[in-house]
């Protein structure tokens, strides 16, 4: 797959993370919830915001980076 050219691509992926975290959080798959609470969670609360409101690129680690780009390519 191709890189991410602009930061706004990074912006749309690092969203369908938090959706994906969040939608899977309120399934009552036990498995599901404890991956995500293991394996993502932990990443998503290391990325802190910028003053002006938008993600600080610098706070996200390579792996919520490529789990970001995985999901952005299964789609």
């Amino acid at each position: 797959m191709p890189p991410l050219k602009t930061r706004k691509e990074m912006e749309h992926n690092l969203a369908l993370v938090f959706e994906n975290t969040l939608r899977k959080l309120k399934s009552n798959d036990k498995s599901s919830k404890e991956s995500i609470l293991i394996f993502t969670a932990p990443h998503l609360k290391k990325v802190k915001t910028a003053p002006n409101s938008r993600l600080n690129l610098l706070t996200i680690n390579e792996s919520i980076r490529l789990q970001a780009n995985m999901l952005n390519w299964m789609k």
